[in-house]
């Protein structure tokens, strides 16, 4: 009887130990923040929220995707979460566009942003300007999205080269 209360007293101290230390382990680790991305519907939605970007002087990352594309679903679990990425991402007005229906307002937008492949990932300035020669297509892993994030182009600095050579 005397064996079974031990038995029993240590179990119950290891299921202790185990909880106890399974709780500062959950707890230690960072919980990744989910960044969050504004649906953009149509040209005009687009329009409207890159006004809105440069008034507010942020860069613009438009992730266009469909939800058959397995590189789309890998960049969105992989990537855009990546503790390196998330940092560079939230410098930036995220716009995601959905196009899985094909709907004519889809095709209309894939064609004035002349998408032919997913993911297609394009950019704008903090002035609202297009950036169409660092377009991404296709899946870009975290490491190489977070060098891609800091080129100079997307944030450029207040003075530029032409504006300190006054002709």
């Amino acid at each position: 009887m005397a064996t079974i209360k031990i038995k029993y007293a240590l179990m119950i101290l290891i299921i202790t130990i185990i909880t106890i230390v399974s709780g500062y382990l959950l707890k230690s680790k960072p919980t990744p923040v989910a960044l969050t991305f504004t649906a953009v519907n149509s040209i005009s939605e687009l329009k409207q929220a890159l006004k809105i970007a440069a008034q507010q002087q942020r860069p613009v990352l438009l992730d266009v995707y469909a939800e058959w594309c397995s590189p789309c679903i890998a960049l969105t679990q992989q990537t855009f979460p990546a503790a390196n990425v998330i940092p560079q991402l939230n410098k930036f007005t995220r716009l995601k566009a959905n196009v899985t229906a094909n709907t004519s307002a889809d095709i209309a937008l894939m064609q004035y942003l002349e998408v032919i492949g997913f993911p297609s990932l394009l950019f704008w300035d903090t002035q609202g300007n297009p950036l169409p020669q660092i377009k991404v297509s296709g899946f870009i892993n975290a490491e190489t999205f977070s060098r891609y994030l800091q080129q100079p182009i997307i944030f450029p600095h207040p003075f530029s080269a032409s504006q300190n050579n006054p002709q």
